[in-house]
């Protein structure tokens, strides 16, 4: 017999099926009813924890905020910055078949989310994510003999370039675009910090 789940594991539960739900269906289109099925919970249980749709939203950028932070400090915390910055790449490649069939999760939710004032935590939590991918950027490049200011500017120079090639690859479902510009990339940053 399955243990019973506490009410934290369900709450966990249910923003991940939110997060899963708006990145396949859009926010607008997203319903408590689909969230709760995705989640295989039952529907009063979507609208007891999260009573407004953009509280699921909300739920939703908190559960991206949360892996991702975990995610970066464990690409090889005692290696040199080429090996994390190749592991990160890696990701990247990881990731690109379902960026290509869906697009990517966070841009997707920042830019169906409303611009009511109710909106505002939810939108700096997705910011917040953007900003620690291209600052993690930064630390690895500025480790790697980059300059501060130059190393800022080349992490969210990355991070343009790879989610303007997601909305590209998926706009015309075509992987080799988002393969292509990871490639570019690596080779820039290997580069950018002197690694031939």
């Amino acid at each position: 017999m399955a243990a019973k789940m506490t009410s934290e594991e369900k709450r966990q539960k249910l923003a991940r099926a939110a997060m899963n739900v708006i990145w396949r269906d859009g926010y607008h289109a997203a319903t408590i009813q689909t969230v709760a099925k995705e989640a295989g919970l039952p529907a009063g249980g979507v609208f007891y924890r999260f009573p407004k749709k953009h509280d699921l939203a909300q739920a939703a950028l908190e559960t991206m905020a949360g892996e991702f932070a975990p995610l970066l400090a464990s690409i090889a915390p005692n290696g040199t910055a080429g090996e994390r910055l190749s592991i990160f790449f890696d990701y990247l490649d990881a990731m690109t078949p379902r960026r290509v069939s869906h697009g990517c999760p966070l841009a997707k939710l920042m830019l169906d989310l409303p611009k009511e004032n109710a909106f505002g935590p939810a939108r700096d939590i997705g910011q917040g994510v953007f900003q620690s991918l291209v600052s993690w950027l930064a630390d690895q490049l500025i480790k790697g003999g980059l300059g501060a200011v130059d190393a800022a500017a080349e992490g969210q120079r990355i991070i343009v370039r790879w989610q303007g090639a997601i909305v590209l690859a998926h706009s015309m479902n075509d992987r080799s675009i988002l393969d292509d510009e990871i490639k570019d990339l690596r080779k820039r940053t290997r580069q950018l910090i002197g690694i031939a």
